[in-house]
């Protein structure tokens, strides 16, 4: 079943990706007539053991970088994700109620505080809010979907871990084309935490369907070194130092590792970072607009806004690197296989200092060795 589903939705992925950018992977699968799989968001894992030392949010939130006008598109963007991240919500409610697996109840308590993040934005920016009661949606390809979803997980709880892994895949794919498709630095900030926060999820689902059935994962949509390269770097052999919330949008400092619940700003520990192909690095010059610990949105010399990832929160704390708003800085970087830019190398333009954050083979700094390291994601 979920072979004939990917094989679908994958083709039906790229169209909509090429033909029409402001239309979510959602829709189109919905209208493929298939069994699609829905949206997600931030931290949590599998069995919800973290050690409550997150803290909240700390850094730069959303509502400390200044609001510029919206396009249409990342009008349209912010209402679907809205009951985008709400459908996936109701989802693993409802499969929560069904099988009483405490995966989905731990991820959608994530899922409602990407819901209030978008939201956040919505108020923001004087949308009026899309959502409605739960399991009804204002789209009606989303209801539509939401229907196929929960009928697809009740067929066995193998059946809903994937489900939940698939909607986790689907979204980095849906949210890293809509983070392109915007230069608004606080959109840019939540969209980032968003994606963190599903790549969280997809090693939580993954992990969880392995101890449940003793079946390995296999994905759906991504590609597969792709997936690789995100299991490899949220909480392998870690210790679990979750349930950090997040303040306002703001990174928190909880560390989650594989059965670590984190609700804060995810800076997985432990080793499995793999090194990143950085032949494609290039150097870009901007004004940092806002900074988080683990990245920073910059002003190019273009004037085109770009979210520069920087890793673990505690290395940047850990080398001093925390530039003002308003620093000029030039930063090596690179186009990351999670489709985030990370930097390399960022010199702040005062000081003439450089910060180092990967070596020259493209090994993060701030991995460690034999399960006690701090590693981030790359």
């Amino acid at each position: 079943m979920f072979n004939n589903l990917k094989n679908i939705l994958i083709g039906t992925l790229s169209a909509v990706i090429v033909i029409a950018i402001s239309a979510s992977a959602y829709s189109a699968f919905a209208s493929a007539g298939s069994s699609p799989v829905a949206a997600p968001e931030t931290t949590s894992a599998s069995n919800g053991n973290g050690n409550g030392n997150g803290g909240s949010g700390t850094g730069t939130t959303v509502l400390d970088i200044p609001a510029t006008d919206l396009s249409a598109e990342e009008t349209a963007s912010l209402l679907f994700m809205r009951e985008e991240e709400r459908l996936a919500r109701d989802v693993y409610n409802a499969l929560a109620a069904t099988w009483g697996q405490p995966t989905f109840t731990n991820i959608a308590a994530s899922e409602q505080q990407h819901m209030d993040q978008i939201k956040l934005l919505l108020d923001r920016y004087a949308l009026a809010d899309p959502a409605l009661a739960p399991g009804q949606f204002t789209d009606s390809t989303l209801q539509t979907l939401y229907d196929q979803l929960i009928a697809q997980g009740n067929l066995s709880l193998a059946d809903a871990l994937k489900v939940g892994a698939a909607i986790e895949e689907i979204d980095i794919l849906d949210l890293q084309t809509r983070f392109e498709q915007t230069d608004n630095a606080d959109i840019q900030l939540v969209y980032n935490n968003l994606m963190k926060g599903s790549f969280n999820h997809l090693q939580a689902f993954s992990s969880t369907l392995t101890q449940q059935t003793g079946e390995t994962y296999q994905p759906q949509y991504l590609p597969a070194d792709q997936y690789q390269t995100i299991i490899a770097s949220t909480g392998a052999n870690g210790n679990s130092n979750g349930n950090g919330n997040q303040g306002s949008n703001g990174q928190g400092n909880g560390t989650q590792g594989a059965n670590g619940q984190g609700n804060g700003g995810s800076t997985s520990a432990g080793t499995g970072v793999p090194q990143a192909n950085i032949s494609g690095a290039t150097t870009v010059h901007g004004i940092v607009n806002s900074f988080d610990l683990t990245g920073m949105s910059i002003t190019l010399d273009d004037g085109t806004i770009l979210y520069v990832q920087l890793g673990n929160s505690r290395y940047s704390q850990s080398i001093g690197f925390a530039p003002a708003v308003g620093e000029g800085v030039t930063v090596s970087g690179f186009p990351g296989d999670q489709g985030l830019y990370s930097a390399i190398t960022v010199m702040v333009d005062s000081t003439s200092q450089t910060y180092t954050f990967r070596d020259a083979n493209g090994a993060p700094m701030w991995s460690g060795g034999n399960g006690n390291g701090h590693g981030g994601k790359p």
